[in-house]
């Protein structure tokens, strides 16, 4: 039987896997939403000073890579142990 400990696990597992994988194999993905981001909510947005996006456009590329491959590690963490917890269901809370 599941608990409500555990379906939250799972489904923050999945949804940290789901957000890794696109930050680090989708990554022009995330660069268009975050400058999509931008144009809404910064004080210099991409449209005003498209120089800046175009020189830190490499920095952003690789920190979202990387981000995405730390979200990747504690994803398949998150769902070892959400594996773990459905075998052993006694060990978990309610």
């Amino acid at each position: 039987m599941e608990t409500p400990t555990l379906v939250a696990l799972w489904l923050l597992a999945l949804g940290t896997l789901g957000v890794g994988a696109t930050f680090a194999f989708r990554t022009e993905t995330a660069i268009a939403l975050q400058e999509r981001a931008a144009e809404r909510v910064s004080s210099t947005p991409p449209s005003e000073n498209p120089e800046f996006y175009d020189e830190t456009r490499e920095h952003r590329l690789w920190t979202f890579r990387f981000g995405g491959v730390v979200l990747l590690v504690v994803g398949v963490l998150l769902l070892a142990v959400s594996v773990y917890g459905t075998v052993v269901v006694d060990s978990f809370p309610p």
